[in-house]
């Protein structure tokens, strides 16, 4: 008699207690999206804030690299952990600033370098703990995970601020890391600990991996989904206060969206292929985008909300695992650093690059134009080498 196969158990407590990390250490990020209101009394103009405010995630993209060969020589709970110390210190660090300058600068450039090597540790960790028959599933929970501590954390945040100002804020942020700190530090009991020579014996490069069209062409993707994904919440709320409407049931109504497809479709994904959910989200996705000009207004507005939600909640969880498929176990720091790099580019290029693009245009044709980026990328994912033969067999 045939023996049925025993399907990879998804639920375990390392699974647990890594979602939580992630969520306890986004949750400290999303705290200080706050940060621009202390800003505007301790700087001149907009673009001094988004100078500001930008350099995390500068720093962030630029150390990832170099975090990603750490994570290969000294393993994953070690940089997780430095990353925890990091960002701890930068957390605590806001409450010493009370005007523009030099330690102002450092403590941005700080915390973005502490996230990215949380970021470095913690994916490449995920990428290695995941079964491949459940990646997606896995992602899609992660994703939400994430999407939850961004829609959490800044209204909380701003009750910290109206009852006892900033400094709560930055101790809320603090204190959110610590508890991430715990948690992991109980996730590491939990996984068998390879050695430190292990470690030291593989050799990371980033430059062949290049050279693999399909990974190629999925960071392509992923660049342009990033960009897109960013776009909307930078200019949302600017796009919807010139039309004289809110910005808030947009932002609620996609993000609810996102996080209920995140939890829901991933085993479908796994079930039914990346590929298929990585081509077919993309024109939902990019007209969703397209129709905010003309319906953030109207009582349609649920309309370009539902269809960019569900966008995001379906093409997260396929890039990422994807992305998480591709390599060797010993190579999934270097995958996972410049995946990751990538997508934190595309937020960057969202903020920086759209900025420019909507004071040359207009905010109407700057969502135009992201919208049809988006069809580009749907056309691009239909007709490069993207595969996910090793998703089968890593």
């Amino acid at each position: 008699m045939e023996s049925k196969k025993i399907p990879p158990v998804l639920w375990n407590r390392p699974f647990i207690f890594l979602n939580l990390s992630f969520f306890l250490v986004f949750t400290n990020i999303a705290f200080l999206y706050l940060y621009p209101l202390a800003l505007d009394d301790m700087v001149d103009g907009h673009h001094m804030v988004g100078l500001v405010m930008g350099l995390f995630s500068v720093a962030s993209v630029l150390s990832r690299p170099f975090l990603g060969k750490l994570v290969a020589l000294k393993g994953e709970f070690r940089i997780i952990f430095l990353g925890m110390a990091v960002s701890l210190i930068a957390s605590l660090g806001y409450n010493l600033i009370i005007s523009f300058g030099l330690g102002m600068l450092l403590t941005r450039i700080v915390h973005g370098i502490g996230f990215s090597a949380f970021i470095a540790g913690g994916f490449s960790l995920a990428a290695k703990l995941f079964h491949p028959e459940k990646r997606a599933e896995a992602f899609g929970i992660l994703g939400a995970c994430l999407m939850a501590a961004m829609a959490l954390a800044p209204p909380l945040g701003e009750v910290l601020v109206r009852k006892w100002g900033f400094h709560a804020l930055y101790i809320a942020a603090a204190g959110s890391i610590i508890l991430a700190w715990l948690v992991a530090s109980c996730m590491a009991v939990t996984l068998p600990s390879p050695s430190l020579k292990k470690y030291q014996q593989t050799r990371l490069r980033y430059l062949p991996h290049f050279k693999n069209r399909s990974f190629l062409f999925l960071l392509i993707s992923t660049l342009i989904f990033a960009h897109c994904q960013s776009t909307v919440p930078n200019f949302i709320a600017l796009i919807a206060a010139g039309k004289g409407a809110s910005s808030g049931p947009f932002f609620s109504v996609s993000y609810s969206v996102a996080i209920i497809i995140l939890l829901t479709t991933g085993r479908l994904i796994d079930r039914y292929g990346l590929l298929v959910f990585l081509r077919l989200p993309y024109p939902v996705f990019a007209l969703g985008i397209l129709l905010i000009p003309g319906m953030i207004k109207s009582s349609f507005f649920l309309v370009p909300a539902i269809l960019y939600g569900i966008g995001m909640g379906l093409l997260f969880p396929a890039h990422n695992a994807l992305a998480a498929g591709h390599g060797s176990k010993d190579q999934k720091p270097a995958i996972m650093s410049l995946f990751t790099a990538v997508y934190d580019t595309g937020f960057i290029t969202g903020a920086v690059v759209s900025g420019w693009f909507a004071h040359l245009t207009g905010l109407d044709m700057l969502f135009v134009a992201c919208g049809i980026l988006g069809f580009l990328g749907f056309f691009l994912v239909i007709l490069s080498p993207i595969s996910n033969e090793s998703f089968r067999t890593s």
